[in-house]
C-alpha cells in the first residue's frame, strides 16, 4: 500500500525499500556486519533551534574574546589583534548565520579553531589566570574561549556526522 501523500515522498524522499521504510540505513552498515554503529541511531531533527544554537556558541566565542582583549591581561604578544579579529569575524558569522540562510557551519569551525589557537598560544604566554595577577572575572572568560570551541567542533561533528541537522536542512523524517 502506497500513501501518495507521504511528507517524505512529497518532498522526494523515497526509501520504500529499506526495512522500516524511513532512511537509507544500509549506507551505514560497513561490510560484514548485521548493524549500523550506535551513534547512527542517534538523529535529532531540530534545524532551526540547532541553527541558533551553532550562532549562540560563535556569539559567545566572539564576546568572550572582546573581553579578554578589552581586559589589561594580554596573553601573549600582539594578542588583543587576534582576539579582535576573532570578534570580528565571528560578528560577522552571527550576522550572516541570523540574516541569511547560507550554509555558514564550516566557517564557524575557523573561528573556534582559531580561539583555541589563542588560547594555546596564552598557555605559552602569560594567559590571564589568577595566580598571574588576573581577576577571577577575566580568568572565567578566558577559559570561556577554549570551552566554547571545543563546543563548537563538537557541535560541528555531530552536524557532519549526521546526528543533529541544521537549517535550512532537514532528516525528512517520517511520523
Amino acid at each position: 500500500m502506497e500513501d501518495k501523500n507521504s511528507p517524505a515522498l512529497r518532498v522526494g524522499v523515497d526509501f520504500r525499500g529499506t526495512e522500516n521504510a524511513t532512511q537509507p540505513v544500509l549506507k551505514h552498515i560497513k561490510p560484514g556486519k548485521k548493524r549500523a554503529p550506535l551513534l547512527r541511531y542517534i538523529r535529532i531533527n531540530l534545524p532551526k533551534t540547532t541553527r541558533l544554537l551553532l550562532i549562540a556558541v560563535i556569539a559567545v566565542i566572539g564576546a568572550a574574546s572582546a573581553a579578554v582583549a578589552l581586559s589589561n591581561h594580554p596573553p601573549f604578544l600582539f594578542a588583543t589583534l587576534a582576539l579582535w579579529g576573532i570578534c570580528g569575524v565571528a560578528a560577522v558569522f552571527v550576522a550572516v548565520g541570523l540574516l541569511t540562510s547560507a550554509r555558514i557551519w564550516t566557517w564557524g569551525l575557523f573561528i573556534a579553531l582559531a580561539s583555541l589557537l589563542v588560547y594555546m598560544g596564552g598557555l605559552l604566554g602569560n594567559a590571564p589566570y589568577v595566580w598571574n595577577g588576573a581577576s577571577v572575572v577575566s580568568a572565567a572568560i578566558w577559559n570561556l574561549t577554549l570551552l566554547a570551541s571545543i563546543a563548537y567542533m563538537v557541535l560541528f561533528w555531530a552536524l557532519r556526522y549526521g546526528m543533529i541537522v541544521a537549517a535550512p536542512d532537514n532528516q525528512n523524517f517520517m511520523d
